[in-house]
């Protein structure tokens, strides 16, 4: 386990910390992460088409990987509810990259970023209008003005990649959609969006559900409470795996779409998904996945009580 030990060290976590619940996780990520870099890093681009892409993979791959680390940090140090928003990020940036991979090209990153430029200034002009006459114009109008300033440069290299590959503004939403459903769509991974995306999005938006549970919870006795409190981290543990599966994807996808025909490197994204699987399966009954056999799931129930020195009282 290298990456362990280097990411303690590199985060200045305690050498006693216990990183156990974060292990297969991190190494998975780490390895995914290194197997796609190593090998789309090294590729001899013929064309400007070809390094706009690889080079576009090559930095999401980054960014969502420092997104995992994140995520991890906040599992590692007991941030669970943190870590679920991380984890949504993982998620969305996951899904948009393998669709990227899959069914995109450099049109289809040029929509993407043109859409986020178009929609950035028609906002920050939505704000310069809202603004107009109020009492604090003078002093917001500056700091408007000068993002709008700073993102000059954004404007001159969209308009070359767009001018590069013939790409006109009535084309963006076919080749980029807004809906982020139609690339769960697309990837024959819509269950994922009902499920994983949307149960993330709770912590990222901080919704009522959470609340509501928790003052639920005020009317039960402190031991239930707390084993309460321990399925609800459990499972941030669960889906914090669950969304490296899908990066581990993501990174696969990319050395796919970029030829990569190894076997051996193929068989071992695979065997980092299974490992991964495992860790979520160990995990799902402490997280309050419900067990399909009920006697399983008053055996788990007991097991969980006496592991945690919780028990219950009888009323």
């Amino acid at each position: 386990m290298k990456h362990i030990s280097k990411f303690r060290k590199k985060k200045g976590l305690d050498k006693k910390s216990n990183l156990t619940s974060i292990q297969v996780a991190l190494e998975s990520a780490a390895e995914a992460n290194e197997l796609s870099f190593d090998y789309i890093a090294n590729i001899d681009n013929k064309t400007e088409k070809d390094g706009f892409i690889v080079h576009t993979h090559l930095n999401l791959l980054g960014r969502i990987h420092e997104q995992i680390e994140g995520m991890l940090i906040c599992i590692a140090t007991d941030s669970f509810t943190s870590a679920e928003a991380l984890g949504r990020v993982v998620q969305e940036a996951s899904i948009n990259l393998m669709y990227m991979a899959m069914f995109g090209d450099e049109r289809t990153i040029t929509a993407f970023m043109a859409k986020w430029y178009d929609e950035h200034m028609r906002k920050l002009d939505d704000w310069k209008k809202e603004i107009s006459g109020k009492e604090y114009e003078e002093q917001i109008l500056p700091l408007i003005d000068g993002r709008i300033r700073a993102l000059s440069p954004y404007k001159e290299y969209v308009e070359l990649a767009k001018n590069n590959f013939s790409v006109q503004p009535n084309e963006y939403n076919d080749l980029w959609w807004n809906s982020l459903f139609k690339r769960y769509e697309a990837l024959g991974k819509v269950e994922d969006y009902f499920s994983i995306y949307h149960r993330l999005s709770g912590a990222s938006h901080m919704t009522a559900e959470d609340t509501i549970s928790f003052m639920m919870s005020l009317q039960m006795p402190i031991e239930a409470r707390k084993l309460i409190a321990f399925e609800a981290c459990s499972y941030s543990v669960m889906m914090s795996r669950i969304v490296v599966s899908s990066f581990v994807d993501a990174a696969a996808f990319c050395c796919i779409r970029h030829g990569l025909d190894d076997k051996a490197k193929l068989d071992r994204f695979l065997e980092l998904k299974n490992n991964i699987s495992k860790s979520v399966q160990e995990i799902a009954l402490d997280a309050g996945i419900p067990s399909k056999d009920k006697e399983e799931s008053n055996r788990r129930f007991k097991e969980l009580q006496e592991r945690l020195g919780i028990q219950l009282k009888k009323h």
